[in-house]
């Protein structure tokens, strides 16, 4: 299912650190820097956006988002393999997502399937929020 490629989506759960512009570190299973799958470019301005329903992929179903539209820069976008990974990396992630272990678990539970199913990759994402 295709998403509008100028936005990033963040769960409910995260609202507040968004919209107190805390959130600055994001991670994404594989490999999204663009051309690839929900990919974004470095220095590309987008749009963050919360999910109010979540939606699935693999019944295209698309998620429902409420009225919050937070323009952020891509502020750099690396591909990583998870397990090398140093605490540095996690700076502006939030407090759930602190370690690799924390980081696996996040993933799996968000995308229905262990970060194995996609080459151990992750894409480390920080984002500026513009004014």
């Amino acid at each position: 299912m295709e998403l509008p490629r100028n936005e990033i989506a963040f769960r409910k759960e995260y609202q507040e650190l968004v919209l107190l512009n805390a959130l600055t570190t994001v991670f994404r299973p594989g490999n999204r820097i663009f051309p690839n799958w929900r990919g974004y470019k470095p220095g590309e301005v987008i749009t963050a956006r919360i999910i109010e329903k979540c939606g699935c992929d693999k019944k295209e179903i698309a998620p429902l988002f409420n009225h919050h539209k937070i323009k952020v820069q891509v502020a750099s976008i690396r591909t990583h393999q998870i397990d090398a990974l140093t605490a540095d990396h996690f700076a502006g992630s939030s407090p759930d997502v602190q370690d690799i272990q924390s980081l696996k678990d996040h993933l799996a539970h968000i995308y229905g399937k262990p970060i194995s199913a996609y080459n151990d990759e992750i894409t480390r994402i920080e984002l500026a929020y513009i004014s």
